[in-house]
Parts: C-alpha cells; structure tokens; sequence
C-alpha cells in the first residue's frame, strides 16, 4: 500500500475518511462485543425487514469490514453510498419519529443521521473528483 494514497485526495478528506471509517468500525464492533446483534436482529424483524438476525449481521460485516476499508482508502464510493442507504433507512424507520434531536429537547432523533449522511456525501464527491482528476475547488 502506498502511503501516499491514504492521504488523498486531500489532507481534509482523508482526516473525515479516516475517522468516518473509525466511527463505523467502532459501531459494528462494540454490537458484536455486548452480543446485541439478536436484540438488533429482533428490533429489525419487529419494524417488519425479513430475516432480521442475518441482516442485523449484515448490517454490522458491512460497517465493520467497509470501515476498515474506508479508513485505507478501498472501495470508498461503495462504502459511503451503503451506508447513505442504511442511514436513511434508520432515519426513516426509527429515528424520525423521535424528532431532530439525539439529545436535550428530544432523544434519539435524526440530527446525527445527517451528519453523518453529509460527510459521507462530501467524501463521496471528493473521491468522485479525485478519480476524474478534477481539481479541488479550495
């Protein structure tokens, strides 16, 4: 691996990419550590998904494994247009009913959601530019 590339396109992306990939591989991980992937797998299977237990495991490889990625700049695109997609399917499923906020006035609403969905769109668009040789902007 060419260190080189862990830093691209620029310094800023690859600080967001890199702890985006930490923030997921920390999310999967801690999920399989306290065992809650059944509990996880139950709570999809109530919200009506099929086969609850395997996608809750899927759910968590592919945070896991893509975050690892990520973090080493592999398969990026792929990686952040997933987990857009799981995003916004916890927003729509779970966390919209709770408001904007995750915590003070509300709990557990979708603020931090579009945080996330918003760096990852910004790391999305940057690998974009970078792999057409489009020259950043600032």
């Amino acid at each position: 691996m060419d260190i080189h590339n862990l830093f691209r396109p620029t310094y800023s992306i690859a600080a967001l990419r890199m702890m985006m990939g930490i923030i997921f591989i920390l999310h999967a991980g801690v999920r399989v550590y306290n065992n809650t992937l059944p509990g996880f797998g139950d709570f999809l299977d109530g919200k009506g998904f099929p086969f609850g237990f395997y996608l809750a495991w899927a759910v968590t490889l592919f945070e896991l494994v893509g975050g690892i990625l990520m973090f080493f700049r592999y398969f990026v695109k792929i990686f952040c247009i997933g987990e857009m997609v799981i995003l916004i399917t916890g927003i729509i499923t779970v966390h919209s009913e709770n408001g904007w906020f995750v915590v003070g006035r509300s709990l557990n609403g979708i603020e931090y959601s579009i945080v996330l969905i918003t760096i990852l769109t910004a790391i999305f668009i940057a690998e974009r530019r970078a792999e057409r040789n489009i020259s950043p902007l600032l």
